[in-house]
């Protein structure tokens, strides 16, 4: 998705929001919209998974007072649409797009917290001349902004903002210098200076004129464990596993896996198989090293389980060409080097499914690293401290080499808390 508010700077026109999302093709090549209303105007691609012929966008409003667009899935959009039937509300579409929109009529911002999903939303308001974004507690779905004297612009990449004529773009020194520390730009910065990214649980409102207000909508909760016996603890994290991968399985698509035999993927697959009526669909990418070829492993599980199952073997000349791809969609520094093999596996599971699931998380779901529990005690710490914490995570290098390893120390047992506090869990799509 992708938009632009002038705020009284000028009529924004079809072409360019066309434009906008026509840079983003490859994240829906299934439909497009595009609304403007005088000074904004914003637009969809869609991958269409949900309610194929009824989940185009935007999508407006009864009354026509509000239009949305919308870039994820919500889980417990049947639900919440039983709750607003039972209030008074009729449905003309069977999918999550209207359940978000007919439960901000209803709630306001309140909606947001109700969203059990992956989602990255924009309202605008005709009447009040008002643009809200919403983005998801975890932040799995992106979501940048810039606002410049042009205007305020929103996007679901970086691409779409940088066509917009009259924005500066310029990089971002501390944001380089984060993407050589940590592998990555951290939240809320971009690589460029002038943009940001919505940072995961909070909600942003733009008016016609001012500053944009931005406010938490969810923060992590820690509550104590209620003596249970492992036995009973065991049995309830089965049915919540089961009833997450449920959830996530809801399409009117063909759903499969990516399958990498280790404990995360095969978990999600062991899950798959059992609430799937026919056999899951899993892709494996394998290596010609066999020193790092773990492709045997999935295919054990495959079989063991009784997928549909897909192995194809990732070369050095393959890796090369789909380079520049890979980096025009990622539009930042990022360096991950399982972005190259993901993007492959992505490709060859395509030619099949339209929807994957994937382990990818596991660990920091689970907790998984000291940092987390590190992480939870700095958060009891008084005011001043966590300041504190703040400021060292900030500082880039010290002049003595004693100190600097310090520095690196501190960083690596609190795994940038400061960060990690501003946005729960990180994850990217």
């Amino acid at each position: 998705m992708a938009g632009l508010y002038a705020r009284g700077g000028g009529v924004v026109s079809p072409r360019l929001v066309t434009a906008q999302c026509d840079t983003i093709l490859h994240r829906g090549p299934d439909d497009q919209g595009v609304m403007t209303d005088g000074d904004f105007g914003f637009g969809m691609r869609r991958l269409s998974i949900i309610d194929i012929e009824g989940g185009h966008q935007p999508f407006h409003s009864p009354d026509h007072r509000y239009a949305l667009v919308f870039n994820g899935e919500i889980y417990n959009f049947r639900e919440l649409r039983r709750e607003l039937q039972a209030l008074g509300r009729v449905f003309e579409s069977a999918g999550d797009t209207e359940v978000i929109l007919a439960g901000y009529e209803r709630w306001g911002d309140d909606v947001w917290a109700r969203l059990d999903g992956m989602f990255a939303v924009a309202v605008w308001d005709t009447h009040a001349r008002r643009l809200t974004l919403a983005r998801d507690p975890i932040g799995i779905k992106p979501l940048y902004y810039t606002d410049q004297a042009a205007g305020f612009a929103f996007g679901s990449e970086l691409k779409t903002l940088t066509l917009l004529p009259g924005m500066a773009f310029d990089v971002d020194r501390r944001a380089l210098h984060d993407y050589f520390s940590f592998g990555h730009v951290r939240t809320p910065r971009s690589i460029y200076a002038q943009v940001r990214t919505l940072p995961p649980g909070h909600v942003m409102t733009v008016e016609a004129s001012g500053t944009p207000t931005m406010r938490a909508y969810w923060t992590p909760a820690y509550h104590p464990s209620e003596p249970r016996p492992e036995a009973a603890w065991i049995e309830r994290f089965r049915d919540e596993w089961l009833d997450t991968i449920g959830k996530q399985m809801v399409a009117d698509v063909d759903v499969g896996a990516f399958l990498s035999g280790g404990v995360d993927s095969s978990a999600v697959v062991a899950a798959m198989a059992q609430v799937s009526d026919r056999p899951v669909r899993t892709f494996t990418i394998g290596f010609p090293d066999p020193r790092f070829d773990e492709s045997p492993h999935a295919e054990a599980i495959a079989r063991h389980l009784g997928c549909h199952h897909v192995t194809r073997t990732l070369e050095l000349a393959d890796a090369q060409a789909m380079l520049p791809e890979v980096q025009h969609c990622y539009d930042e520094p990022f360096a991950d080097p399982s972005a190259v093999p993901t993007w492959y596996v992505s490709q060859i599971a395509a030619q099949e499914v339209k929807v994957a699931l994937s382990g990818d998380g596991g660990d920091e779901l689970f907790f998984g690293y000291k940092r987390h529990a590190t992480e939870r005690r700095i958060g009891a710490l008084p005011a001043p401290l966590r300041r504190l914490a703040r400021a060292l995570d900030a500082v880039p290098t010290l002049p003595s080499r004693h100190a600097n390893a310090v520095l690196q120390r501190w960083r690596k047992t609190t795994g940038s808390v400061a960060t990690r506090r501003s946005h729960g869990v990180r994850a990217r799509s």
